[in-house]
């Protein structure tokens, strides 16, 4: 009977001690929405260009004095 005991309490040790010593990444989903927000591009649509100057226009590659562009939240969801 005492060696069922000492078995008994061996087992419940190292069962106990394995799940203890277990790294579990537990990973919220507002840090994986974080992470994956700080590594997304933030392009803004261009819309138009305006003026002479030596600002490069990205859609018709012409010196330009102002670039305008446009900003949505609309495409996140």
């Amino acid at each position: 009977m005492k060696k069922l005991v000492v078995f008994l309490f061996c087992i419940v040790a190292i069962l106990l001690v394995q799940h203890l010593g277990s790294d579990k990444n537990v990973q919220s989903a507002l840090l994986l929405y974080n992470i994956e927000a700080l590594a997304d591009d933030e392009h803004v649509a261009i819309t138009q260009c305006f003026g002479k100057g030596s600002v490069d226009c990205p859609k018709s590659h012409r010196k330009v004095e102002y670039v305008f562009g446009g900003y949505s939240l609309e495409g996140l969801y």
